[in-house]
C-alpha cells in the first residue's frame, strides 16, 4: 500500500505543533528549581548552568587580552643581557605550554564519561598529557648530558649524579642471637611505605579486580628480581620485597581500593542539583560530591576466558608495569632524586590518564569486532605512546651506563617462563579454537 503523502505531513505538524506547545508550557511553568535541558541531553541546575556553557568566545578575548598584557607589544625594546635574554626564552617557552592547555581545556577532546568534577578539566588533563609527550620526545632526541642540563631549567638542583640507596645490604633479621630491629625499624618506616600503599590503592581504583591487580603486583617483584644487578634501587631483601611489600602494603592498597570501587559502586545517588537541595548543609554537602566519581563500575576483564582475552588483558597489565619499571630507570639516568617534585608531577600524570584510559581501553576490547569504526580512545592512545617513548629514551641514554652482565639465572628462569608459555599458550588456543569447535559441531 501507498502512504498518503498529505496524511504524513498532517501528522509531522501536528506532532510538531504538541512539541512547540509543550515547550511553551513548560517555560510558563518553570521556576528556578526546575533543571534545564540543553540540547535535549543533559540536565544542568540553574545555579551551575553557567560552569557548563561554553564561553569560547569569551576565553579567546580573555586570553588574548592576557597575552597583550603579558607580552609588552607596545613597549620600547631595551637592550637585553644575558639574564634578561634567557628570562624571556623561559617565560615564552611557558607561555607556549599556557595557551595550548587553555586550548585543551576550551576546544580539546572529551569524554561523555568524564564529567566530574567538570569536563574542562579531563580536557585539561588530556592537555598536560600531550604536553608531557611532547617533553619526551624532545629528551628523545638529545644526549644524556643534554637532558640532564635541560632538567636544570626547571629544578637548578637537578644535574648531581646521586647515590642510589640499595635496600638489600643487610638483610639478617637475627645478627648474634638478637633481632635486628634497627634495620626492621629503618625498612617499616620508611617514607615511601606510605606511598608504595598509596599507589596500589590507586591501581585498584584504575583495574578494578583481584586478578589483574594481583598479576601485575607479582609480575612486578620479579622484575625488581630481574633488573636489581642494573639499579640498586631494586635490590631489596627478600622480607622486604614479598612481605613488607606484597603481603602488607600491596595487600591493603588492593584491599581498600576494592572497597573504594564497591562503594562508589553500590551507593546511590542523588544527583538532584544544588537548587534544589532544602538545607545549606544540603546543598554544601551536594557541591562536595561534584568532586566525587559520577560512576564506578567494576571491570569484568575474565582473563583466562580465551586465548584472545587473555592477550588483550596482557597489555595494560604490560603497560603499566613498563610505566613502574620507567619510573625507576629515569630517576637513575637522568639523576632525578626520590624527593624532587618531577617524581611526584610524573606521577600524578599517569594515575589521571589511567582512570580513563583503562576504561577507554576496556570499552575498546568489550565493542564489537564488527564496528570498524570503534576507535582506541585519546587518553588510551597517548598513554601507550607515553609508555614506549619513555622506554626509547632510557634505552638510549642508557648506553654504556649499565656494563653489568646479565645473571645466568635471570636469563635461565625467563626462558623457561617464554617457552612454558608459547607451549602452553599454544595447546590452550588449538584446544580452544579447534578442538572445541568440532565437538560442538559432532
Amino acid at each position: 500500500m501507498k502512504r498518503n503523502p498529505q496524511l504524513s505531513n498532517m501528522k509531522n505538524q501536528q506532532q510538531s505543533l504538541t512539541q512547540r506547545r509543550t515547550r511553551s508550557r513548560s517555560r510558563k511553568a518553570g521556576n528556578k528549581s526546575t533543571p534545564i535541558i540543553l540540547k535535549g541531553k543533559e540536565e544542568y541546575d540553574p545555579w551551575t548552568k553557567f560552569l557548563y556553557v561554553p564561553r569560547t568566545v569569551t576565553f579567546l578575548v580573555l586570553g588574548l587580552l592576557t597575552l597583550t598584557y603579558l607580552s609588552h607589544p607596545f613597549r620600547q625594546p631595551l637592550v637585553a643581557d644575558e639574564a634578561t635574554s634567557y628570562a624571556n626564552r623561559k617565560a615564552g617557552v611557558f607561555a607556549i605550554v599556557c595557551v595550548f592547555l587553555g586550548y585543551s581545556a576550551v576546544q580539546g577532546t572529551s569524554s561523555h564519561h568524564l564529567v566530574r568534577p567538570h569536563p574542562s578539566f579531563w580536557k585539561l588533563v588530556h592537555g598536560v598529557m600531550v604536553c608531557y609527550l611532547l617533553f619526551m620526545v624532545y629528551l628523545l632526541f638529545q644526549t644524556v648530558d643534554d637532558a640532564r642540563a635541560f632538567l636544570k631549567h626547571l629544578y637548578p638542583e637537578l644535574g648531581v649524579e646521586l647515590e642510589e640507596r640499595a635496600y638489600g645490604e643487610s638483610c639478617a633479621l637475627i645478627v648474634d642471637g638478637h633481632v635486628h630491629w634497627k634495620i626492621i625499624k629503618d625498612t617499616v618506616f620508611d617514607e615511601f611505605v606510605i606511598a608504595h600503599t598509596l599507589g596500589w590503592w590507586g591501581k585498584a581504583l584504575i583495574l578494578r579486580e583481584y586478578g589483574m591487580l594481583w598479576t601485575v603486583s607479582i609480575t612486578f617483584e620479579l622484575l625488581e628480581l630481574t633488573f636489581q644487578h642494573l639499579l640498586p634501587n631494586f635490590n631489596e631483601c627478600w622480607w622486604d620485597s614479598w612481605i613488607l611489600d606484597v603481603a602488607i602494603c600491596n595487600f591493603i592498597g588492593i584491599l581498600t581500593g576494592m572497597w573504594t570501587v564497591r562503594y562508589f559502586h553500590g551507593k546511590e545517588y542523588n544527583w538532584r542539583g544544588i537548587s534544589q537541595q532544602p538545607t545549606l548543609f544540603a546543598k554544601a554537602q551536594r557541591g562536595l560530591m561534584q568532586f566525587t566519581p559520577y560512576s564506578l563500575d567494576n571491570f569484568q576483564w575474565g582473563m583466562f576466558s580465551s586465548p584472545k582475552r587473555c592477550l588483550q588483558c596482557f597489555f595494560p597489565a604490560g603497560i603499566i608495569l613498563l610505566f613502574e619499571v620507567n619510573h625507576f630507570f629515569l630517576k637513575y639516568e637522568l639523576w632525578v632524586p626520590p624527593r624532587n617534585p618531577l617524581n611526584t608531577i610524573r606521577l600524578s600524570i599517569l594515575f589521571l590518564i589511567a582512570i580513563p584510559g583503562i576504561r577507554e581501553y576496556y570499552e575498546f576490547i568489550e565493542s564489537d569486532s564488527i564496528d570498524i569504526f570503534h576507535r582506541l580512545g585519546p587518553f588510551a592512545w597517548t598513554g601507550v605512546a607515553i609508555s614506549f617513548v619513555e622506554m626509547l629514551v632510557i634505552v638510549k641514554f642508557g648506553h654504556g651506563m649499565f656494563p653489568q652482565p646479565w645473571p645466568t639465572t635471570v636469563v635461565a628462569c625467563w626462558s623457561t617462563v617464554g617457552i612454558l608459555f608459547i607451549i602452553g599458550f599454544s595447546i590452550w588456543s588449538y584446544s580452544y579454537y579447534v578442538l572445541t569447535p568440532r565437538k560442538k559441531m559432532k
